[in-house]
Formats: C-alpha cells, structure tokens, sequence
C-alpha cells in the first residue's frame, strides 16, 4: 500500500515558494464560471527571509494598540449619542 513508498520532505500537494523551494501555505481564492462561484488554489506568499520573494508576516492590530480602558456597551455609546431615556 502507500506504506511501501518512501517519503519525501513535503506533501505531493503542498505548494512550493518559486524562489526558494520552501513549502508555502495554500491560498484560496474565488473566480466565476457560468454564474458559480469556483475556489482556486494558489501558493501564498513566502515568510523565508532569505528569500528574494520574501513578504512579511502580518502583525496582528491588537498587538500594537494596547488597551488602556474598559471597553464601551453599545447601550452606553447610544446614550452619549442622543443623551439620557426621557
């Protein structure tokens, strides 16, 4: 069976950096065919920094604006807004 094979460094379906040969991740993306939309995948950019084609992980927002107060309700937000219930 698939025991027998030997294994390589990557999946067969694991897609690879064209600069680099580093595993990439999968992207998927939509295009339209006859009115459905279809997924195409696609190899994401490349997060080696020793690459040419290198891009930069994403730094999530909420680890460069920490919180200082406590978060607003929404209750609390209408009634600055249109001022206190009659």
């Amino acid at each position: 069976m698939s025991s027998d094979r030997k294994r390589a460094g990557t999946r067969p379906t694991e897609l690879l950096c064209g600069s680099c040969g580093q595993p990439v991740e999968t992207v998927v993306t939509r295009h339209k065919t006859l009115g459905v939309n279809v997924p195409r995948w696609r190899a994401g950019p490349c997060h080696n920094p020793d690459c040419r084609d290198h891009v930069p992980e994403m730094v999530p927002a909420d680890t460069l604006r920490p919180r200082t107060e406590e978060p607003v309700t929404r209750a609390e937000e209408r009634e600055k807004e249109t001022g206190p219930s009659a």
